[in-house]
């Protein structure tokens, strides 16, 4: 259903984990901590939720100014 809706208004990309995976990395944006994120979507291993995770250039500015750089 999701996929015939997103090519009736010419969408590409779309898809269920594309949800899933705007949805984990606003958890992470918003300073979720990683193991309460791994727990929601159900990895079982940290390193493959990593894997989904985006890092944005004021998510890394913001946590080198926490030591001072």
């Amino acid at each position: 259903m999701l996929r015939a809706a997103a090519l009736r208004v010419h969408l590409e990309g779309v898809s269920t984990h594309s949800f899933r995976r705007t949805a984990l990395n606003q958890m992470s944006s918003a300073n979720i901590p990683l193991r309460h994120i791994q727990e929601i979507s159900g990895h079982n291993d940290l390193g493959t939720l990593q894997r989904y995770l985006e890092v944005s250039p004021e998510q890394r500015r913001k946590a080198l100014s926490v030591i001072g750089f």
